[in-house]
């Protein structure tokens, strides 16, 4: 399978040795700081511990960053779903354009 990350980058998933969500806090353009939640590939070469902590981030592949922690699990549910139907690509969606907290 080829995954297609949100910024068009193409991945093989078969080079994955596993893909993890993280919370991160990133400033907004305002200056405030935000909660997102990122999904992230890493490959066999990427040192992740056993408590999955990410150990080199720079070795980190972003698939794509989300706004609310439901989104980001709804898109990991629907990678698994394409896997056990062996589709070929899967394109990582691009983020709704609000938080839950908003709507």
């Amino acid at each position: 399978m080829t995954i297609v990350t949100q910024e068009n980058d193409l991945i093989n998933f078969d080079a994955i040795k596993c893909i993890s969500a993280y919370a991160a806090h990133i400033g907004d353009e305002d200056g405030r700081e935000v909660e997102v939640y990122t999904l992230l590939a890493f490959d066999f070469n990427t040192n992740v511990s056993s408590d999955d902590e990410l150990v080199d981030e720079n070795a980190a592949i972003s698939l794509g960053v989300f706004l609310s922690e439901e989104e980001c699990n709804d898109v990991i549910s629907k990678l698994i779903s394409e896997i056990n139907t062996g589709a070929k690509v899967f394109i990582v969606p691009q983020p709704s354009t609000e938080s839950s907290d908003n709507k």
